[in-house]
């Protein structure tokens, strides 16, 4: 058996050059190139057992790569995803870990979650409210404008120019406003189903059974 184990060669030139001098039977052999466990490259005509299961290449006499292990680079590859699945996982775990027992430290019943989350709610809730007069005065502004462009062009009259830039700013402003009300609304959704999300997990922690749903009004 030739074989080249333990020599380094870089590129694909010492291989002919190696191979130039051998009997033609042994020129026509394929060769493998693989790797130790040190990193180092080999280049034999059989792999060893113990490193079969490495990265390896067949090639030809000319160093030409005829066959790569994709078994090898397949198994590779998942064990690599099992390693990075499983570090997620076991961030995700000592994360939640961590929000457990913030949240049993800080709560002792269901009512005081219910009780953190209508202070949190209080303030967006005041500033959504706060929006209400202003967006009725501009409706109103926006109303009044379209009315005056639309009794113009009924008239036959031409709408100043004026008339058409203030519509747009005032329609502009209601559209911000609107805009606000909404975010201060959906930041006051999120709120209630974070506080929501507490409670279930503290129940789950605790073994406390869920409040009962409340029954409909006759």
């Amino acid at each position: 058996m030739i074989g080249f184990s333990g020599i380094r060669l870089r590129g694909l030139l010492p291989i002919g050059i190696l191979v130039a001098g051998m009997p033609a039977a042994a020129v026509a052999a394929k060769f493998y190139k693989w790797v130790d466990e040190h990193g180092q490259v080999h280049y034999s005509e059989v792999i060893p057992p113990q490193y079969r299961d490495r990265a390896n290449v067949e090639i030809d006499r000319r160093g030409r790569v005829l066959r790569r292990n994709e078994a090898f680079e397949e198994k590779k590859r998942q064990i690599d995803e099992e390693a990075s699945r499983k570090q997620v996982e076991e961030k995700r775990n000592t994360e939640q870990g961590r929000r457990d027992k913030a949240l049993l430290d800080t709560y002792t019943n269901e009512a005081e979650i219910d009780l953190a989350r209508d202070r949190t709610i209080a303030f967006p809730q005041q500033v959504a409210e706060s929006y209400e007069p202003r967006i009725r005065t501009v409706k109103q502004r926006v109303q009044a404008l379209r009315a005056e462009k639309e009794g113009l062009v009924k008239a036959g009259k031409p709408v100043p120019v004026a008339l058409v830039s203030e519509m747009a700013a005032v329609e502009k402003e209601l559209g911000a406003l609107l805009a606000e009300q909404q975010a201060r609304q959906a930041e006051i959704e999120q709120i209630r189903e974070r506080y929501s999300a507490q409670k279930a997990r503290y129940r789950e922690l605790t073994g406390s059974p869920a409040a009962p749903a409340a029954s409909p009004s006759p």
